[in-house]
């Protein structure tokens, strides 16, 4: 059986990053939290483990989820890539020719995230 697919998840809000590791790695996911998109570019580097998937906040300070996405894919471009916000406008997503596989819309369920990660994880 093959090892269970590492996701980093990239919020700069550190209690919704902590409840997200807590709730994935119950789930069976390996998991690593940042709270700066720059760590986590860095991090997917020189990671030794790839992550399978990137769950990344769209609005933070620093550079975007969409500016983190597109450099993201340029290094790993079979990443899958679920964008989570409150206001993500299709007009700012077409800017970049890197897309996020999934918008999920802020509030959302543990269980809508969870489906999410499970449909892009089997594809």
């Amino acid at each position: 059986m093959k090892s269970p697919a590492a996701i980093f998840v990239v919020d700069d809000s550190a209690e919704l990053g902590e409840m997200l590791d807590v709730f994935l790695t119950k789930e069976g996911y390996p998991t690593r939290v940042f709270n700066d998109p720059l760590e986590a570019l860095s991090a997917l580097e020189s990671a030794e483990t790839q992550p399978r998937l990137l769950i990344s906040d769209f609005r933070m300070p620093g550079i975007n989820g969409l500016e983190l996405i597109h450099r993201c894919k340029l290094i790993h471009p079979t990443l899958k890539v679920i964008a989570a916000s409150a206001n993500v406008l299709d007009e700012e997503i077409e800017k970049y020719p890197f897309r996020p596989d999934r918008v999920l819309p802020k509030p959302y369920t543990t269980n809508a995230l969870l489906a999410l990660v499970k449909s892009l994880l089997s594809q």
